[in-house]
């Protein structure tokens, strides 16, 4: 009985093969994909226009609740752009510290109870969307769309 778990290593990534199930069991009403533009205040649909100028350097945080439902690790993509992760709290939950490997990545995996921080490189323009790469979280609206302009 009950919601199967899925078990982590020491790693923070889920090598089982409970997900599955898990996303099975799981429906779009269970998930919440929560996004906050410190700079004006509004969050999720009350986001009408994420644009940037091209060139424009964007820090961009995500945290993954380790407390949801579901919880996993979740890789975020970026179309159209780069980024460096700059810093993580993983293995130090509420203490981030600098990433010292600086590689530009157009995707980066947030392990459960991770808080990352991107800086991305808004350097070519057109419409373009940021997603979860899991199929079943992108369907469940684990996704943005911004736009980067001349």
């Amino acid at each position: 009985g009950g919601t199967p778990r899925a078990t982590q290593s020491g790693d923070g990534i889920v090598w089982d093969d409970m997900l599955g199930r898990m996303n099975a069991m799981s429906n779009t009403k269970m998930m919440e994909w929560y996004l906050l533009d410190e700079t004006t205040g509004k969050t999720n649909m009350d986001i009408t226009d994420w644009t940037f100028k091209k060139g424009q350097l964007v820090k961009v945080r995500i945290f993954n609740d380790p407390d949801s439902m579901h919880p996993m690790q979740h890789p975020i993509h970026f179309h159209g752009q780069r980024f460096v992760v700059l810093a993580s709290d993983w293995g130090h939950p509420g203490d981030m510290r600098a990433n010292d490997n600086l590689q530009w990545k157009d995707t980066a995996l947030v392990r459960a109870g991770e808080t990352v921080d991107l800086l991305v490189d808004m350097s070519n323009p057109g419409q373009w969307m940021a997603h979860c790469h899991i199929a079943e979280h992108l369907h469940a609206g684990m996704m943005l769309n911004f736009r980067v302009v001349e």
